[in-house]
């Protein structure tokens, strides 16, 4: 996988997977790109239920938090209709309820609530570190360039796949996390940026940003695990040997931001039990403003270890 195909993978989120066709009252379609996973990406599903939410709301109104709940696991050969309920509309907010569905099978649930701009008090957690003593974004490999050199023969699925969003690890990479080796703490950090250049409109932001927010979640919840009987490896999950879902994902927007420039994620898996892993991220600008927060809960469908 190459940058020129991170860049048509970009190309191809912003023709043919942001925008949603409207098929009648309400009603929307949205496809998927000609490489995909093998399961619809969830934060496909997220990216499109927002702006089909987005399109039913009056102008000058912002979204200011989406909420996903994922039901079944999508078929990528087929476009998902999403079907939106207005359930609030006051001067200030706009809240709508979006149905995402195949052949009548409910795919995910999401409400999103949208804001004009307002002024008022602000407050904001500044980074772990400050912005200007962490490395450069340009001064990094880019996360195809890694894996290229990690699996060089037979590469894992989401290794294949190119990804529209670039992303520059600062702490570590998911996949050297080595059984029994390394730091085992639930955190990681990494600059992001969509793979090419968006508009003005701040709807194309929010939804790359939402589409980018679910990629790389699960990762600092299998940190602490690799070197336990568990051995939840980045790999064995990529490549199917361990099952895993999103179940749910929410995402806030605080301030306005431009997803085409260099974001912060700072992200941390805060609790782990049974089959059920919690992480929660922030994003900054690379001047340090807080522009969006981040949840999400997965399963991850292990057997009990030999003897457990």
């Amino acid at each position: 996988m190459t940058a020129a195909q991170a860049s048509a993978a970009f190309d191809a989120l912003v023709r043919d997977v942001l925008p949603v066709v409207s098929t009648g009252n309400d009603t929307f379609s949205g496809a998927r790109p000609a490489e995909s996973f093998d399961r619809i990406y969830g934060g496909e599903t997220a990216a499109q239920g927002l702006r089909a939410a987005a399109l039913t709301v009056a102008p000058g109104k912002l979204a200011h938090s989406l909420h996903v709940t994922y039901l079944r696991i999508g078929d990528p050969r087929r476009p998902v209709e999403y079907t939106v309920e207005r359930l609030r509309d006051s001067r200030t907010f706009s809240t709508r309820w979006v149905k995402a569905s195949q052949d009548g099978r409910l795919v995910a649930t999401m409400t999103a609530s949208f804001q004009p701009e307002q002024p008022g008090f602000e407050h904001a957690v500044a980074p772990r570190s400050p912005i200007d003593s962490l490395a450069v974004p340009e001064s990094l490999p880019r996360r195809e360039t890694l894996l290229a050199q990690a699996f060089p023969i037979d590469p894992p699925q989401t290794a294949r796949v190119p990804w529209p969003i670039d992303i520059r690890y600062l702490d570590r990479v998911p996949w050297a996390a080595a059984v029994g080796n390394g730091d085992a703490s639930p955190a990681n950090r990494m600059w992001m940026r969509a793979d090419g250049i968006l508009g003005d409109d701040p709807l194309d932001h929010l939804t790359v940003l939402a589409y980018a927010s679910d990629l790389t979640m699960f990762e600092p919840v299998l940190y602490p695990h690799a070197g336990s009987p568990w051995a939840l490896s980045w790999e064995r999950v990529s490549r199917g040997d361990i099952r895993g879902a999103s179940l749910d994902h929410t995402i806030w927007f605080h301030r306005p931001f431009r997803a085409d420039e260099w974001l912060l994620h700072e992200q941390e898996s805060t609790s782990a039990f049974g089959t059920r892993g919690l992480t929660t991220g922030r994003y900054y600008t690379a001047d340090g403003r807080l522009v969006a927060s981040v949840a999400q809960e997965l399963a991850l469908l292990v057997d009990p270890p030999s003897g457990g």
